[in-house]
């Protein structure tokens, strides 16, 4: 198996398509399906399950692209040692936050000629983790919740991180302003039962709801996405919703609305803390201290104390 291979592999662990997989590695469609068949007859088993709409990995395939990121980012580290060691880098992986891309912005803009080779992604929490963990980010944004607030630390102490608190901040409904509850003060989930639910990943809708509350309110039927622009559509043409844990006011989109979310007692739901992981032990330097201190600027306007 050779190293093309992998990086086809995490390329559409990542976009969770072949389509979209194809796009952001430059190859076409075809020969990514045929190199990925190709590894699997190596392995003997299949890495990945396609569907209708896209793929996900099977159970043995999770863990071989979890040794495989493994792999990949210690190659990745050997290059940068062995073939530019005097290139400096600073590389951002964050859930999907408006502030953490305006932040970036500013940082690209003030180091623009300190000779950084730049890097931002935006990824579900798990991979947020690996990036920092791995080396391939200074810096990760995520949150913590009563659902999944075990789980993430657990994770972060075995990958020897720290979280960092940034802010307390609300779950939050996200609709398009056209959207027949987009007029409310606030949302429960009983209203919401009649409209289709749309995320990045299912798996991290556990981090708002119980297995308990997901199968009472249909949740686990929802519309899955890989990227922002297509989820937006969703929201626009079905009337769709989703979830979002962090700062209101933050999403510029004038055509969309943050509503919050109810608690299942009825009253309003404030259950998660925004904050940043680094590697345990490891002094942050100049450039991952402007970037905080940019997110802190943007949450202070937003009416927020860091």
């Amino acid at each position: 198996m050779t190293l093309q291979q992998i990086r086809y592999i995490l390329g559409i662990a990542d976009s969770t398509s072949l389509n979209k997989a194809a796009k952001r590695l430059f190859v076409s469609q075809p020969s990514l399906s045929s190199s990925v068949h190709d590894a699997e007859n190596e392995l003997g088993f299949p890495i990945f399950i396609r569907m209708s709409r896209g793929v996900k990995p099977t159970e043995r395939g999770k863990k071989f692209i979890s040794d495989a990121r493994e792999l990949y980012a210690h190659y990745e580290r050997f290059l940068k040692e062995y073939t530019s060691s005097e290139k400096k880098t600073f590389s951002v992986t964050t859930l999907y936050y408006a502030f953490a891309r305006k932040a970036f912005v500013e940082i690209v803009k003030d180091f623009s000629d300190a000779g950084y080779d730049f890097a931002f992604c935006e990824k579900k929490a798990s991979l947020v983790i690996a990036d920092v963990a791995l080396g391939k980010s200074e810096i990760g944004i995520l949150y913590l919740s009563d659902s999944n607030r075990e789980s993430i630390l657990k994770s972060l102490k075995s990958n020897n991180l720290d979280f960092n608190h940034l802010s307390e901040c609300n779950a939050f409904v996200y609709l398009h302003k056209n959207h027949p509850l987009a007029k409310k003060e606030s949302v429960s989930l009983e209203e919401l039962a009649d409209y289709r639910f749309v995320t990045f990943d299912t798996d991290d809708v556990k981090s708002f709801f119980s297995e308990k509350v997901i199968e009472q309110y249909g949740l686990n039927q929802a519309i899955t996405v890989a990227d922002r622009a297509t989820e937006l559509n969703l929201l626009k043409t079905l009337d769709g919703y989703t979830f979002l844990s962090g700062v209101p006011g933050e999403e510029t989109n004038e055509d969309f609305v943050l509503i919050p979310l109810q608690n299942l007692n009825g009253g309003l739901c404030h259950s998660f803390e925004l904050g940043y992981i680094t590697k345990s032990g490891l002094k942050m330097n100049a450039i991952s201290l402007t970037y905080i201190d940019k997110v802190r600027s943007i949450l202070n306007i937003a009416g927020f104390l860091c």
